[in-house]
């Protein structure tokens, strides 16, 4: 999911605006709403230059899952785009029914694209480890089009009850995942790559933290992303002619020509046992996904444009569902941006052109050609960007009690990143960590870091609400999402591992982790004992000075 943009107006304002719009179009009759207005332009391209990323995304990490370039051109892009065009189709079409109906001319529809930490979720989690351990790129392609059918059926049947996780889950293990993945895999490993080729790297992150972090506006509306992708065609030139590019040259660039969507067997995967092992990632994340989806049309409703939520939400489901059914291993989402959006008057419009825009590039193939003139190095800032954005969410919009619940549910991504990084040393190196792990001793707790890495994302909410229910007293709350901790472990969606050959292989089964179930539900048992004892003796929870 794309994050919230910095408002370029401030919200009361912006509501003064809305209020004046909705006094002037009460006073005159409802008139036919237009398509396209010239802030529609604006609106595309900061709407097309935030998603653009995306899609070099998707085909500069294809190659470490084992994915030729030529199925990620004819099939899984041209499957992205279809589900983007899609998406930008019904909520242009929502939002000029919302004008006809409410006699507006401010109405903004809701910007739409692929789910940006999804796809490093479903890349580094599920399809590179599957593609390590089996050197099988078509099981990997195939694991990844399975998560992202099941998200579709997760983010479909969510929108009509995921408001009952998001009340009865506090905010920070709601944000933790998410935050985690952003920090260890958007954050992280971008980083590294910028300040390996600093010479191309690091005059675009400093042109998109600038432009993002002042909110300037440039001459010409000129997009940061725009601007930063500018840049770095013209330093790849430069470096090129100087004879000083260090840059391992892109694969050959595929033929341009017209690759339509084609349907996937998707119920063959279905049938696959290799995907259900997964279930630890892809039910957390498709239940994240849709909850931050339902926080946006919360967002967009303050705004003033007032969209069903149901409709809304399942539509995204439906998207995903469709990029699945076509091959694409990554599912959609609403985004963040709206307000700003609306500010610079987009309406309509641009959410056509930016569906459109998006769907001719990817059916052509013009993401290789472009892949030779902008390096992902150019544009790995604007996802360090949207990740450091993800991470200071996570601390701003909660109870400033809960920092301590935030911080301690970021270590189970940061362990999944490392433990990646170990793997992919010693396989480097001409060892694996069957062969090494036992010589580790005690300066790598090897095994704690395997342990706390799988099901990162379930271990990283349990964690994250345990605490900040701690943190609040709520000691009975606490004690259950330690005993779901407790279950997930019994059953091997968390904590639970076999080390072979191969690698790491998900171990799903009844007692699966049995130290780890044992342990959850004694420590769930104490903070039970902890309610009862603060309710026989009141004076207990007062508070104290801390130590």
């Amino acid at each position: 999911m794309k994050l919230r943009e910095k408002r370029p107006k401030p919200i009361l304002e912006l509501r003064d605006h809305l209020s004046a719009n909705r006094m002037t179009s009460g006073s005159t009759q409802p008139q036919s709403a237009r398509w396209f207005v010239s802030g529609d332009l604006d609106g595309f391209f900061g709407l097309f230059f935030s998603g653009f990323p995306d899609l070099l995304l998707i085909a500069g990490l294809a190659p470490l899952c084992g994915l030729p370039l030529e199925l990620v051109s004819s099939r899984i892009l041209p499957a992205v785009a279809f589900s983007i065009l899609i998406g930008n189709l019904f909520y242009a079409w929502q939002a000029h029914r919302l004008a006809e109906r409410t006699g507006r001319t401010d109405v903004t529809a809701i910007p739409f694209g692929v789910n940006t930490p999804t796809i490093f979720a479903y890349v580094f989690l599920i399809m590179l480890p599957v593609y390590l351990r089996t050197h099988d790129s078509q099981l990997a392609w195939h694991l990844g089009v399975f998560a992202c059918f099941l998200s579709g059926i997760v983010q479909t049947a969510g929108a009509f009850c995921t408001d009952w996780l998001r009340r009865h889950t506090p905010r920070a293990a709601l944000l933790c995942p998410l935050a985690g993945i952003a920090i260890a895999f958007l954050c992280l490993g971008f980083v590294l790559r910028i300040f390996q080729s600093p010479e191309l790297a690091l005059l675009p992150t400093v042109i998109i933290l600038a432009v993002y972090g002042s909110r300037i506006r440039l001459p010409y509306r000129i997009p940061g992303g725009l601007l930063c992708i500018l840049a770095g065609v013209i330093l790849v030139a430069l470096l090129r002619a100087l004879h000083i590019y260090h840059l391992p040259p892109p694969p050959p660039s595929l033929p341009l020509g017209i690759h339509l969507p084609r349907p996937v067997n998707v119920f063959e995967f279905l049938r696959q046992g290799e995907g259900w092992k997964y279930l630890s990632i892809i039910l957390p994340m498709s239940a994240l996904d849709t909850i931050v989806s339902l926080q946006i049309l919360e967002s967009v409703k303050v705004a003033g444009d007032d969209y069903p939520t149901w409709p809304s939400l399942l539509v995204n489901g439906l998207a995903t569902l469709g990029a699945a059914a076509f091959g694409s291993p990554f599912p959609t989402t609403l985004y963040f941006g709206h307000m700003a959006h609306k500010a610079y008057g987009a309406r309509v419009g641009y959410s056509i052109l930016n569906g459109v825009a998006t769907l001719l590039i990817c059916i052509t193939g013009l993401i290789s050609p472009i892949l030779h003139f902008v390096p992902l190095e150019v544009v790995a800032i604007v996802i360090v960007w949207f990740g450091l954005v993800m991470v200071a969410q996570a601390f701003q919009e909660i109870p400033k009690s809960h920092c301590i619940a935030v911080a301690f549910g970021l270590l189970p991504m940061l362990a999944s990143w490392g433990l990646q990084l170990v793997d992919l040393a010693l396989r480097k190196g001409g060892s694996s960590l069957l062969q090494a792990a036992p010589k580790f001793g005690e300066e790598l707790a090897i095994y704690g870091l395997i342990a706390l890495s799988q099901g990162a994302l379930l271990v990283s909410m349990v964690w994250a609400a345990a605490l900040a229910y701690i943190l609040d007293r709520r000691f009975l709350s606490a004690a259950g999402w330690l005993l779901a901790g407790s279950v997930l472990s019994f059953f091997g969606l968390i904590h639970a591992y076999d080390l072979n050959s191969a690698g790491i292989v998900n171990k799903l089964g009844v007692f699966a982790a049995p130290e780890f179930a044992i342990s959850y539900a004694a420590a769930a048992l104490f903070l039970a004992g902890c309610h009862f004892y603060i309710r026989c003796f009141p004076s207990a929870a007062q508070n104290s000075e801390s130590i």
